[in-house]
């Protein structure tokens, strides 16, 4: 289960919502079309909240990668606020956090991958470069001291 498989899960969510059912039973419906544990999970929480479970709760007790969705859902429920709206903000904000993550990983590539750099052409510089100079600066000089 992947971020963007979350993410697509939280987008369904809110389209289910825009329907205006109950928050169970727009889970239960995504949570039909969902395989894995993405469904699973929609399911698990889809369970948790038709027992009476508290919605913080519920939202808890699955991946982290569901907590956009879940705090939207609780805000939702407790502003009396559109949840559809706040979903759809969540799977973004979940694509977002994700897109962050992708990013910083190829930053840390790019600063790992200079130093193996860094130790094979440093040495190569120097004796293609370098030495040569300083070999022909010493033999001039020593050439026209007389030695």
């Amino acid at each position: 289960m992947g971020p963007q498989e979350v993410a697509d899960a939280i987008d369904l969510l809110a389209l289910a919502l825009t329907s205006g059912a109950a928050i169970t039973s727009c889970l239960d419906l995504v949570a039909e079309q969902c395989p894995g544990r993405v469904g699973a999970e929609l399911r698990q929480v889809s369970a948790a909240l038709h027992w009476g479970v508290e919605p913080r709760a519920a939202w808890a007790s699955v991946s982290p990668m569901w907590a956009p969705a879940g705090a939207a859902l609780v805000l939702a429920e407790t502003a009396g606020a559109a949840p559809a709206a706040l979903c759809r903000e969540a799977a973004a904000r979940v694509r977002s956090e994700e897109r962050h993550r992708l990013e910083t990983a190829g930053a840390k590539v790019a600063v790992r991958l200079v130093l193996p750099l860094g130790l094979c052409f440093l040495p190569a510089f120097a004796l293609l470069t370098v030495v040569p100079v300083v070999v022909a600066m010493a033999s001039s000089m020593l050439g026209d001291s007389g030695l």
